[in-house]
């Protein structure tokens, strides 16, 4: 199965073209959230790179959010409609799905915190454990917006060692650590990747294939500005 990814939630812009979860091809740009000026050119260009054809793409995956409100919405628009043309099934990854998912073989003693920047005192999060069913990761909540001083509060009392992955990683791992300093916490600062919104994607596809029938809808968690003028 080939798979085209792509990741509009930030300033950055990616694209990877995977076959199942091995990553063939990937263009990764900064910016500046200037998406829709560059999102046609650099799948163009991935594709010709790695000398396939459009048509031959199974699946499309996109980064549903949370994150920029104009950087969702314009990646939700271009993978529906590129999945729309070509009859291909389309799934919505969420961003904090996305960065948790390169632990998917968590430890039982574990627990994820995915942790995205999305003001001076808030964060976008969600927290995954191990399921011991499937052996891998699931949500713990619903994806949330919260104050960081929120998510200290739960880490606290928190009974698992801690992952803190996302942008705001190593801000909320430091602030936890003021108050938990003999805890075996650690951190992994980065920001969402297309590679593992696809492969996120091919997981969430092999557990359910009918998931193509379902509507992608933006994650957005807040308003955008614009909405609350």
């Amino acid at each position: 199965m080939l798979i085209l990814a792509l990741d509009t939630s930030g300033d950055s812009l990616s694209v990877s073209i995977l076959e199942q979860e091995k990553i063939i091809g990937k263009i990764y740009i900064n910016n500046n959230n200037f998406h829709s000026e560059k999102i046609l050119a650099c799948t163009q260009k991935i594709i010709q790179e790695i000398k396939i054809n459009i048509k031959n793409i199974d699946l499309f995956a996109v980064c549903n959010g949370p994150g920029y409100f104009t950087g969702i919405r314009i990646g939700i628009s271009f993978v529906k409609g590129m999945a729309f043309m070509l009859e291909k099934p389309c799934i919505g990854i969420s961003s904090l799905f996305a960065l948790a998912y390169p632990f998917m073989y968590l430890k039982k003693d574990e627990i994820i915190y995915s942790c995205l920047y999305a003001n001076k005192d808030e964060i976008y999060f969600n927290s995954y454990i191990y399921d011991k069913i499937s052996e891998k990761i699931c949500s713990n909540n619903s994806d949330s917006f919260i104050k960081i001083d929120e998510l200290i509060e739960n880490a606290k009392n928190e009974k698992k060692r801690i992952i803190f992955v996302g942008n705001m990683a190593e801000v909320c791992y430091n602030k936890t650590m003021l108050v938990c300093p003999d805890a075996l916490h650690k951190f992994y600062n980065k920001n969402v990747d297309s590679d593992y919104v696809g492969q996120a994607a091919y997981y969430k596809y092999l557990k359910n294939k009918d998931l193509d029938k379902e509507e992608i809808k933006a994650n957005y968690l807040k308003r955008s500005r614009a909405e609350k003028i």
